[in-house]
């Protein structure tokens, strides 16, 4: 089949999920959708998707179907639940598995899909919503290398580039790794700019002097800026990456991996957390180290 041909469905409106259908609707392909909370379908209905009125209805009408869902028991849950829609999916279709969750969760997934004759790829990404509605974030797939290829045409309008990682789970766990360097990237970025200010500096001179050496990234170019503002609109919460933290220390501890930097930061944002930040942009985490520098934090 022709990937236009393809009937793709997307199960999570979130974020990401959003600008996964909002992408797939603008390159032609017929999109069905459905949300647990019907109101975030609307803005696809007028664009085209086509709404369904449960997770099972979906699964039956397309010939993929993709879940963007924030974490394995959610993915679990609408799946493999009383009213899963993994049985509901035609021998043969393929689930495209985009949420962010524990690689052996995605490895239980894939061998339930396997046996129900589903065919079943993780492909998390690397990339905010304003790339992955552009189709340009990364995506990171696991599973059969056969069956990468059979669908390369849809993955990479998807993202790119799509990148084949290995077996089922793999992409979950590169996934993984990816965000916890993330996390570290912030909290370095956000110690060196809390001294700047220590010693004097306006906000954006620190941010200004890095982005003219070859230090430079998209994290200093793209986040730099709206951290020296004070910018911290949410792409990437808070309550995500630690989730996500908290995953890559159980796989670091499963492997024998000895990660301290990131224990240290993974204490850091949950101390965040405490404070009610969860739902704040991960880079909020400036904040908090300057919070640590407070007059108040010094007496």
């Amino acid at each position: 089949m022709v990937a236009k041909e393809l009937r793709v469905g997307v199960l999570g409106l979130g974020l990401m999920g959003s600008a996964v259908a909002a992408n797939l609707l603008r390159r032609g392909y017929q999109v069905h959708v459905y949300n647990r909370t019907p109101e975030k379908a609307l803005q696809l209905s007028a664009g085209g998707g086509i709404v369904h009125s449960s997770p099972k209805e979906l699964a039956s009408s397309v010939d993929v179907l993709i879940t963007f869902l924030t974490d394995e028991r959610a993915v679990d849950e609408v799946a493999l639940g009383s009213s899963g829609f993994l049985p509901d999916m035609e021998r043969g279709t393929l689930w495209i598995d985009m949420s962010t969750e524990d690689s052996d969760a995605s490895a239980r997934f894939a061998a339930e899909a396997s046996r129900l004759g589903v065919k079943r790829l993780d492909a998390p990404v690397v990339g905010g919503p304003e790339l992955t509605e552009q189709g340009k974030e990364v995506l990171l797939v696991g599973g059969s290398e056969e069956q990468f290829r059979m669908y390369e045409g849809l993955l990479n309008e998807l993202g790119s580039p799509a990148l084949y990682i290995g077996k089922s789970s793999m992409g979950h766990r590169m996934k993984l790794i990816v965000n916890l360097y993330l996390g570290l990237v912030a909290e370095s970025f956000s110690e060196a700019f809390v001294l700047s200010l220590k010693l004097g500096f306006e906000p954006d001179a620190f941010v200004s002097v890095l982005n003219r050496t070859n230090h430079k990234n998209y994290f200093t170019e793209f986040k730099g800026p709206r951290i020296s503002k004070g910018d911290f609109r949410t792409t990437f919460s808070m309550s995500n990456l630690v989730k996500d933290l908290r995953l890559a220390m159980k796989q670091a501890s499963g492997a024998g991996a000895v990660l301290p930097s990131s224990s240290m930061l993974l204490q850091l944002y949950e101390k965040a957390i405490a404070r009610d930040q969860g739902k704040e942009d991960f880079t909020a985490i400036a904040r908090e180290i300057g919070l640590l520098n407070s007059p108040r934090s010094e007496g």
